[in-house]
């Protein structure tokens, strides 16, 4: 059975420290810790870091959330596991709310591992708490990886190489190797019309069920082919047609509903359902998947989407385009040869 982990001492932190020495301390070790800064390196280096990279973002979802930081000064890493039997006597876990506080943008996250507890920390969820701290146009000098995550969808996926792990409840495996090799580019530098190398997507309408519903990373489009190559959690490729992949994004936001307390959050995964016509959100509540409407989500810049019920101009539908601009409810959309206005409810993320 592995040692207990301490996450007051991984974050180097006092057993009283607020949320803002939290914040302070989390952001010092991700940067230090970032599979980015070990790409170099010998795979066991790199390994290792991986491993505190994931340490880091697991003890600070811990320590920022005041009723699993209360479960488990009382009762330890243990504590937090919900699977395998009854909780410690008196922890009240229930379903162990996720994020009360402590992320920006009111994320939300939940253990997903074994157990529910320690150890289920898994790379795209700590790239996701990462890219909340860094990935949002802050200083350049809080970012010091803004030139290899790039902005929005494509830029999630530079630092998932070879952690392996799913995000959330069920996104799938790890997102490929993370090897020495060059950088994927920038969202904004692949065609307008196609998810740039980097994209992090989730299998869909696949004849084989067993890969629908896992996470894969985009490795080139195959213009010729018309297929997307990605790379699966055991590092081998499938080459896929472009309806069978759906974004999935860690930048949206929540906007317009009649939920005054889920506006302005940030969703901490969320993947278009084109058979319900809705986007399917994580991270928003305590637990469980919330359903938006098109037009009460926010993409991010640069996410690729598919332009549908424009009735003005009807040959526009079924285009896929680069959202290059917002503008308070409607979307600059980037198409190769030109771009259109539109609004939140006429494009869904692809």
């Amino acid at each position: 059975m592995p040692a207990a982990r301490d996450y007051y001492r991984i974050l180097n932190v006092a057993r009283d420290a607020d949320d803002g020495a939290l914040k302070r301390a989390y952001k010092k070790m991700a940067v230090m810790y970032h599979p980015d800064k070990h790409s170099n390196k010998s795979e066991a280096e790199r390994a290792a870091a991986e491993a505190k990279f994931k340490d880091v973002a697991e003890a600070f979802e811990v320590l920022s959330d005041k009723q699993k930081r209360e479960i488990y000064d009382r009762f330890g890493e243990e504590g937090l596991k919900q699977g395998g039997g009854s909780p410690p006597p008196g922890a009240g876990m229930g379903g162990m709310p996720g994020f009360a506080g402590g992320m920006p943008g009111g994320v939300h996250f939940s253990f997903s591992g074994p157990g529910g507890g320690g150890g289920g920390m898994d790379a795209m969820r700590a790239e996701a708490i990462f890219r909340q701290f860094f990935g949002k146009g802050g200083a350049a000098d809080d970012d010091p990886f803004a030139s290899l995550l790039g902005g929005g969808m494509g830029g999630l996926g530079g630092g998932l190489g070879g952690l392996g792990g799913g995000l959330g409840g069920g996104l799938g495996g790890g997102m490929g190797s993370h090897g020495g090799g060059p950088k994927r580019r920038r969202a904004a530098s692949a065609p307008s019309d196609t998810l740039p190398p980097g994209a992090v997507v989730r299998l869909t309408g696949l004849s084989s069920g067993t890969l629908n519903g896992t996470a894969a990373t985009v490795s080139q489009y195959d213009a010729t082919r018309q297929r997307y190559v990605v790379e699966q959690s055991d590092g081998s490729s499938i080459a896929v047609k472009p309806a069978n992949v759906r974004q999935i994004l860690t930048d949206a936001t929540v906007v317009g509903t009649s939920k005054a307390e889920l506006n302005g959050k940030v969703a901490a995964a969320a993947t278009f359902d084109a058979a319900s016509g809705r986007y399917q959100c994580e991270g928003l509540t305590n637990g469980g998947i919330v359903s938006l409407k098109p037009e009460n989500l926010q993409l991010p810049r640069d996410c690729r989407v598919t332009i549908a019920g424009v009735s003005s101009r009807p040959a526009l539908n079924g285009r896929v385009g680069r959202v290059a601009a917002i503008d308070k409810d409607r979307y600059v959309v980037q198409l190769p040869e030109e771009a259109v206005s539109l609004r939140f409810g006429a494009v869904a993320a692809c």
